[in-house]
C-alpha cells in the first residue's frame, strides 16, 4: 500500500544549496550513484562471504516517441529494508556509510559522509524513482522521490526485481533533456571513468547490445599492494589513462606514508614547467574521485611531478570536491615528499641526470631546502660558466677556487676580463644558483666557491710604467674631479683583452644607490622626497670603478691625441655611459644628458 510523505527538509533550498553553492558542476549526482553503489556492493561482501560478483550497469534510454531520456542505474549490492529506506533516503544528514553493522573496520571501505547522496539528483530531474531488493529481507520495495518534496514508498512482488540489488530511475529535465543522446552517452561515459575509474567494483555502460567497461584500463587501484602489482607499462598506461594520453610520460615514483593509508603515483612532468605553476593532483578517497586539482597533498617543490594519489585518512569537504587543510593534510604531504625525496636518491645515475636537464628549477629549489639532497645530487647540477653550460662535478675537477656572481649583468660584464686571466666563473644571477653554491661550501666544508667582489677584478689590471703615471696624473685628477659628481672614479691600467675599452665595476652598496637615486627621479614630488630623505641617512657608499684599457687603440688614442682636456673628458663621458649600458644598467636623467653633451664636444672637436 502507498503512503505519500514528506522529506525531512526543505527540498528546494536544498536543491538550490547543491546546485549552485555546494557543488562545482551539476554531474555530481553521478558519482552519488556510483558512490551508493559501490558501497552497497561492499556491504553484501561483508554480510555474505560468498558474493564476490558484485558490478554497476548504467544504461541511458530514451522515448522514440516524446525523446524523453532516462538514466537507469543498477547494481547487485545489499538493497535496502523499509527501515533503511526511511532513515537513509528521506533524512538528510543520515547515512548508511556511518553504519557500524559490519564493524569498526568496515566504515573506511564505505565512501559517504553527509547523506546528502541520492538528494543530488534532484539538480537533474524531478522525480526519482528507485527499486531495491534486499538481501537480508528478501522483499522488493520502490521509493519515488519528487521535486516538490513528496515521496512515497511501495512493496512490489518479487518478479519486479528478482536479484538483490538496487535500480535507479532518473528522467532527465532541464538541458540535460534536449542534449543529443549520443552526446549525452558521451559525456555520461567520461563522467562514469571519471569517478570510478579505481573502484573496484566494475562499473559497466550498455551502448546498444553492447557493454563497456568502462574502469578496465585503470586496474581498480584501491591499495599499495595493488599499485606494486602492476608492470612499469601498466603504472604508465594507469597514469595515460587517469591524467590523459598526451603526457607522453616517462618516471613515475611510487610513494607512501608509514600508515599505508594513504599512497600515490608521482608522474614527472615530461617537460619543464614553471616553478610558479599551480601545484594540482588527482586524488581518490577510498577509491573515489574527489577532484583533480587538489592542492597542499603535495610539498610545493614537488612541482615537476603530477600525483595520482589514494587515501583513507583525509577528510573531504561537505562537497567532496577537496580536502580540508588541518594536520592530517599537512602530515600526508610532509610524509609524500620524505618519500619522494628517497625516491630520487635511490634512482639510477642516467634516469636522475635526465630528470635533472628537465626539471633542473624544481631540483634546484628543493636543493635549497634539504641539505641531504643537495649532497647527493649537487655534482650532477649545472650551472651558466665562462665555458657555457657544465657541471659541478666537472668544475670541481679543474680548480680548487670558484668565483661566483650575484647577478647575470655583473657575470656579463665582467665575463671576458676574468676569462682572459682563466679564472673559474659561474654565473650565479639564475634562479637558486648564487644560493645553492653558498650552501655548498658547508657541504663540502671548505670555501670552494667565492662570491665575486668588487676589489676581486684587481687581480686582473696591471698599472701603468711610472712615466705614464707621470704624463697622465695631472688629466687623471681632473677626470676624476669632474666624474665625481656621478660617484666614479677612472683609472687608467692595462688589462687583457685589449679589444675591451673600459670596464665599470661597483659594488652591491653601489647598484643599490643608484637605484634609489633612478627611481627618485621618476616618482612624484611627494616619493621623491621620501626616497631623498632615505638617500640622506645612508651612509656614504665606495665609489664605483671605470677601468679604461691603456691596451685598447681607442683609448691610448683619446689620451695620446694632444687634444684638450675638455675633449678627452668628453670621451671618457661617452665610454663611462657605454660601460653603463653594456652592463645593462638604466641610466638616470643626468647620465642621458652627459651622453648627449658628449657627443656634441666631440662633434664640435671634430670641425
Amino acid at each position: 500500500m502507498s503512503q505519500e510523505n514528506r522529506f525531512q527538509v526543505n527540498l528546494a533550498g536544498m536543491i538550490d544549496i547543491l546546485s549552485n553553492h555546494l557543488y562545482s558542476d551539476q554531474n555530481v549526482y553521478v558519482r552519488e550513484l556510483l558512490q551508493n553503489g559501490t558501497d552497497a556492493i561492499r556491504a553484501r561482501r561483508l554480510w555474505d562471504a560468498d558474493f564476490d560478483a558484485g558490478e554497476i550497469e548504467v544504461a541511458l534510454l530514451q522515448d522514440k516517441a516524446t525523446g524523453s531520456k532516462t538514466l537507469c542505474f543498477a547494481d547487485n549490492g545489499i538493497g535496502l529494508t523499509a527501515d533503511e529506506i526511511e532513515v537513509f533516503l528521506a533524512t538528510i544528514a543520515s547515512s548508511s556509510k556511518g553504519e557500524k553493522n559490519f564493524g569498526d573496520s568496515a566504515e573506511q571501505s564505505f565512501i559517504g559522509r553527509f547523506g546528502i547522496g541520492l538528494l543530488s539528483c534532484f539538480v537533474v530531474t524531478t522525480e526519482i524513482r528507485l527499486i531495491t531488493h534486499s538481501a537480508k529481507t528478501g522483499t522488493v520495495l520502490e521509493w519515488r522521490g519528487n521535486g516538490d518534496g513528496t515521496y512515497a514508498i511501495n512493496e512490489l512482488p518479487l518478479s519486479e526485481r528478482p536479484e538483490v540489488g538496487t535500480t535507479v530511475y532518473l528522467s532527465y529535465q532541464n538541458d540535460i533533456a534536449t542534449t543529443d543522446f549520443a552526446e549525452l552517452h558521451e559525456n555520461l561515459r567520461e563522467y562514469l571513468f571519471q569517478y570510478g575509474a579505481c573502484l573496484e567494483v566494475p562499473i559497466y555502460l550498455l551502448d546498444g547490445r553492447k557493454r563497456l567497461w568502462i574502469n578496465e584500463r585503470s586496474n581498480g587501484v584501491g591499495s599499495l599492494a595493488d599499485l606494486h602489482a602492476l608492470s612499469r607499462a601498466q603504472v604508465l598506461q594507469l597514469g595515460r589513462s587517469l591524467l590523459g594520453d598526451d603526457m607522453r610520460l616517462q618516471d613515475y615514483f611510487i610513494l607512501s606514508n608509514e600508515t599505508g593509508n594513504t599512497f600515490a603515483v608521482a608522474y614527472v612532468i615530461p617537460f619543464a614547467v614553471s616553478t610558479h605553476a599551480r601545484r594540482l593532483h588527482r586524488a581518490y578517497l577510498n577509491r573515489m574521485f574527489v577532484s583533480d586539482e587538489v592542492e597542499a597533498v603535495m610539498p610545493e617543490w614537488a612541482f615537476f611531478t603530477q600525483t595520482v594519489i589514494w587515501t583513507q585518512e583525509l577528510q573531504p569537504v561537505a562537497s567532496r570536491e577537496a580536502f580540508y587543510h588541518n594536520e592530517a593534510l599537512e602530515r600526508v604531504s610532509q610524509a609524500l615528499g620524505a618519500s619522494l625525496k628517497q625516491q630520487i636518491k635511490a634512482m639510477p645515475e642516467k634516469q636522475l641526470q635526465r630528470l635533472l636537464n628537465t626539471h633542473y628549477l624544481a631540483f634546484k629549489a628543493l636543493a635549497c631546502e634539504d641539505r641531504d639532497l643537495l649532497q647527493f645530487i649537487y655534482p650532477h647540477l649545472s650551472f651558466r660558466t665562462l665555458n657555457g653550460e657544465e657541471t659541478l662535478q666537472t668544475l670541481l675537477s679543474q680548480s680548487d677556487v670558484i668565483y661566483y656572481t650575484h647577478s647575470v649583468d655583473e657575470f656579463r660584464q665582467i665575463a671576458d676580463v676574468v676569462r682572459a686571466q682563466q679564472v673559474p666563473l659561474v654565473n650565479g644571477g639564475y634562479a637558486y644558483d648564487a644560493p645553492i653554491l653558498k650552501r655548498l661550501n658547508e657541504v663540502l666544508g671548505r670555501e670552494v666557491f667565492k662570491l665575486f667582489q668588487a676589489e676581486d677584478v684587481e687581480f686582473a689590471f696591471q698599472p701603468l710604467f711610472a712615466e705614464e703615471e707621470r704624463a697622465f696624473a695631472t688629466l687623471l685628477s681632473g677626470l676624476n674631479t669632474r666624474m665625481a659628481a656621478y660617484q666614479v672614479q677612472v683609472v687608467l691600467n692595462y688589462f687583457s683583452p685589449h679589444n675591451i675599452p673600459m670596464l665599470y665595476i661597483s659594488s652591491q652598496q653601489t647598484q643599490a644607490e643608484r637605484e634609489l637615486e633612478r627611481v627618485a627621479e621618476a616618482s612624484n614630488d611627494l616619493f621623491g622626497d621620501i626616497l631623498g630623505s632615505l638617500q640622506a641617512e645612508e651612509e656614504s657608499v665606495p665609489l664605483a670603478q671605470l677601468y679604461l684599457n691603456f691596451h685598447n687603440e681607442v683609448v691610448q688614442s683619446v689620451f695620446c691625441s694632444g687634444k684638450s682636456e675638455a675633449t678627452i673628458a668628453s670621451v671618457v663621458e661617452v665610454l663611462y655611459v657605454q660601460a653603463l649600458l653594456m652592463g645593462h644598467y638604466p641610466l638616470k636623467q643626468d647620465e642621458v644628458k652627459l651622453m648627449n653633451q658628449g657627443l656634441l664636444q666631440i662633434i664640435k672637436a671634430m670641425k
